[in-house]
């Protein structure tokens, strides 16, 4: 028979084993959750498992008493041991995924609340040995804790700071759960001060040059490393949400100031990237810039690019317009064209955009109608963030935005019928824009240096489409951007960039052959 003592004892294992199974489950059903939406993987060989171990505890727990306290033990004890090489195998799993999947996760699935974060940090808690952190690990519970620490402002739709004295008691038994001694009051109110002295420098920040070159998020990030477990000390932890969360918004207002001249400084390089002869070395940076500029874009998409993607880009920009400009001075006007003010092509253009479907039929007809087939196959209660990365849609590269556009103009919600169609048309353009530009790739023969085969026609016939459909939504930006929807504004942004970005690919594929002849007179071969 088990004693007093030892039976206490028991139950302290017994709670100990339930609170870490617990945090490993929860986030077991993450890593699952983000396989599937993220990184497109459905392996789950230890549901069952868990499943075993929480009919094992629920046993447990409903016979620990004197009487069955030897046999508990025993079982608690297998149990442990089982858990833990649960535990290690979701470590080595997550080991494996970067913190910006981890962070994609989040930012498109919206609906994991306090304490669904809370045993997702205990669970790096419970596992993590030692007092150094490594940098993607604590970037990891950094994420996490700063999407506990936010809410969203009900008059701004900002977000804000959650509740100090709530979060001060949630920080409070994490530090417990940690075990660590604590540290020397002299050292924690340095750090403080140093974390306080970053987030009174961001006000001081007018650009975002400005504060790529202060280095104050590389400061910031370092100052978080290397606190090691004291970073999770609440008098630390708080001011350290604090400044995440300044240094966001910073950044957001700084980017949305700035938002139209950094989109036209790389556009322009598409622009004049159509316009100059053929050049080996020029087309390899121009084809490295346009691996950039996808990237960046990934990045807006999940609203967290990096200050240092940024300031590539420009410099990239600054580097290559000399360049371009140089490259296309030399290229001569046909003789029988009059200097183009412009005014002949927007308005041309504009018409070009604006008309009905039934005269791009010859264009558009096919790839729209597919792209309309495919998505009405797609579950209507499936979030448009969701529905662009099944199987099934993602080989069209469609974006929310765009799903949301074939559920209004199919849907019977009222709506800007011409707005959501020209989404919609868009979005079949780009789809034959891709198709075309793989079509030509893949040509290894003459044709692809004279650009004699018949692909060559309708990728050129496609370009001239989408020269006009990027007036329209210029036209479009500038109407939200005017009327004060910004948020509007930036997915036709968004949407615009994508645009831009495959057709300079496919207009480049179609046209060098010809420029490839062309003397540096302007006359062909």
């Amino acid at each position: 028979m088990t004693t007093v003592q030892e039976l206490n004892l028991l139950h302290r294992h017994y709670s100990d084993v339930s609170h870490r199974f617990r945090a490993a489950w929860t986030f077991h059903q993450f890593l699952q959750s983000l396989n599937k939406t993220i990184l497109q993987r459905s392996d789950d060989h230890s549901s069952p498992d868990f499943q075993r171990l929480y009919a094992e505890l629920k046993e447990v727990s409903q016979n620990l008493n004197a009487f069955e306290g030897e046999r508990m033990r025993a079982r608690l004890d297998i149990v442990d041991r089982r858990l833990s090489e649960l535990i290690l195998a979701l470590e080595e799993e997550d080991n494996r995924v970067a913190p910006y999947f981890f962070r994609q996760f989040f930012r498109r699935v919206k609906s994991y609340d306090e304490k669904i974060l809370t045993q997702l940090v205990k669970f790096y808690l419970y596992t993590h040995p030692g007092e150094a952190w490594p940098p993607d690990r604590l970037d990891k519970v950094d994420f996490l804790l700063a999407r506990l620490s936010e809410e969203e402002d009900d008059r701004t739709g900002e977000p804000i700071l959650g509740d100090s004295r709530r979060l001060g008691e949630i920080f409070q038994g994490l530090w417990q759960l940690l075990g660590t001694h604590p540290p020397d009051p002299q050292l924690v109110e340095a750090n403080r001060r140093e974390i306080e002295t970053v987030r009174a420098s961001l006000a001081d920040m007018e650009s975002l040059d400005q504060l790529n070159d202060s280095q104050l998020v590389r400061r910031f990030r370092e100052i978080k490393h290397g606190l090691g477990n004291f970073y999770f000390e609440p008098s630390l932890l708080l001011p350290v949400q604090e400044t995440n969360l300044a240094l966001k918004n910073r950044i957001q207002k700084l980017y949305r100031q700035e938002e139209r001249r950094i989109v036209s400084e790389y556009q322009r390089v598409f622009e004049l990237e159509r316009e100059v002869p053929l050049d080996t070395e020029l087309d390899q940076d121009l084809a490295q810039f346009r691996e950039e500029i996808e990237a960046f874009e990934k990045q807006l998409q999940s609203q967290e690019f990096k200050l240092d993607s940024l300031a590539q880009i420009r410099q990239r920009v600054r580097s290559l317009l000399p360049r371009l400009t140089a490259a296309s001075n030399v290229m001569e006007r046909p003789a029988n064209r009059p200097p183009d003010t412009g005014e002949y092509t927007i308005n041309n253009a504009g018409l070009a955009a604006t008309a009905p479907m039934e005269r791009h039929e010859d264009v558009l007809g096919e790839h729209y109608r597919n792209m309309i087939t495919t998505l009405r196959e797609v579950n209507p209660d499936l979030p448009p963030e969701r529905v662009v990365l099944l199987p099934e849609i993602y080989p069209l590269r469609l974006e929310p935005r765009e799903v949301t556009a074939y559920r209004r103009v199919f849907g019977r919600k009222e709506h800007d019928v011409e707005l959501e169609r020209f989404l919609l048309e868009a979005a079949a353009l780009r789809v034959r824009i891709n198709d075309e530009a793989q079509e030509i790739t893949s040509i290894l023969d003459e044709t692809s240096v004279t650009g004699d085969a018949p692909i060559y026609n309708r990728a050129r016939a496609t370009a001239r489409l989408a020269d006009s459909y990027l007036w329209r939504f210029q036209h479009l930006l500038d109407e939200r951007l005017f009327s004060g929807d910004l948020s509007e504004g930036r997915q036709i942004q968004l949407l615009r960039m994508r645009l831009m970005r495959d057709y300079s690919g496919l207009w480049l594929l179609a046209y060098k052959p010809v420029l490839s002849q062309r003397r540096p007179g302007g006359t062909l071969v």
